[in-house]
């Protein structure tokens, strides 16, 4: 969300000087970067999209970046004692984690990647059935004691919906709304990106006529599902049929949770799960990503105390669109 917000103001800014958006340094519109099958593609077939790709690692090479390059300060141990293994919906995670970028000084930031299918495998192995294993705490290594509305570092509603498509879309406007105008987006639920469609489209004005407060512009959000999809808008937008602000892309039916590497996933059973998210999101008492109390404290030990901040851009971010190792 503080990347979009980033790239509004520049523009902004551009078109008070009487200059062209195009010459800043980060355009818009932004498109999202969390899919690595996505990445692909546009490192195969679109290059010329990479200044308009989130710098954003995906969640899980944001997770390790942290665990292992912090390793001492939090834990107070070496990172080569950790060993970090994320279980991913997605078959294309584990290539994904192997690139050069995710690693520091012979280091890798995750060191395996199995998938929820793999996870059932040896569940099942080990004669384990989770159905009737004891419900304990969430044991999150970020865990906020002093945080009464998050003890535990669950995180998010927001954090949640990243899992179905249009959950990245609706948690960064969730923030930018608010970051922009100093209150809470009217409604939270933006029911418009939500559901199967190849292609869903909505546009939040960034302005609170109560207060005053905010910017003076509607923004102009697109979700797509799909990577056939995907080639159909970049040519649309091209072509200057269409304009964005921000672009969500999602190569799975639904989102990650039709990923690859889920078990078998129909129609029933995929909306079954994005009603699960969208609940947990409703359940969760903290529903916007910039209140996290977890990644409040981070920024404040390792993260360089603002958003944005040196270390923060070194840790969270990376510069090059991957593709296939």
């Amino acid at each position: 969300g503080t990347e979009l917000l980033h790239r509004i103001m520049e523009r902004e800014r551009l078109k008070e000087e009487g200059r062209n958006a195009e010459e800043a340094e980060e355009p818009l519109p932004l498109f999202t970067s969390c899919c690595p099958n996505w990445m692909n593609m546009v490192a195969k077939t679109a290059p010329d999209l990479v200044q308009y790709i989130s710098t954003c690692k995906s969640p899980h090479m944001m997770y390790g970046a942290i665990v292992k390059r912090n390793s001492e300060a939090l834990f107070g141990c070496p990172p080569e004692s950790i060993y970090t293994c994320s279980v991913m919906p997605c078959i294309k995670k584990r290539g994904e984690s192997d690139h050069r970028e995710f690693s520091k000084n012979g280091i890798r930031d995750v060191d395996n990647v199995i998938t929820t299918k793999d996870l059932g495998v040896l569940l099942k192995k080990h004669d384990i059935d989770p159905r009737e294993l004891k419900s304990e705490p969430f044991d999150s290594p970020f865990q906020n004691e002093g945080s009464s509305d998050d003890p535990s570092g669950m995180g998010t509603g927001a954090g949640q919906l990243f899992g179905a498509t249009g959950g990245v879309m609706e948690a960064s406007v969730r923030s930018v709304y608010e970051l922009v105008t100093g209150t809470q987006l009217p409604r939270l639920e933006l029911e418009e990106v939500r559901g199967f469609e190849g292609l869903k489209e909505a546009t939040v004005p960034l302005y609170n006529k109560e207060t005053g407060k905010g910017l003076d512009i509607e923004l102009r959000v697109a979700v797509i599902n799909g990577l056939g999809q995907a080639k159909k808008l970049i040519k649309k937008m091209k072509d200057g049929e269409v304009k964005y602000d921000f672009v969500e892309v999602m190569a799975c039916p639904g989102g990650c949770i039709g990923g690859g590497g889920q078990p078998k996933s129909d129609r029933e059973m995929l909306e079954r799960r994005m009603e699960y998210l969208y609940n947990l999101d409703k359940s969760l008492p903290i529903r916007r990503s910039h209140e996290n109390p977890t990644v409040k404290k981070l920024y404040d030990t390792v993260l360089g105390k603002e958003y944005g901040s040196a270390e923060a851009k070194e840790q969270l971010h990376v510069k090059q669109v991957y593709g296939e190792t």
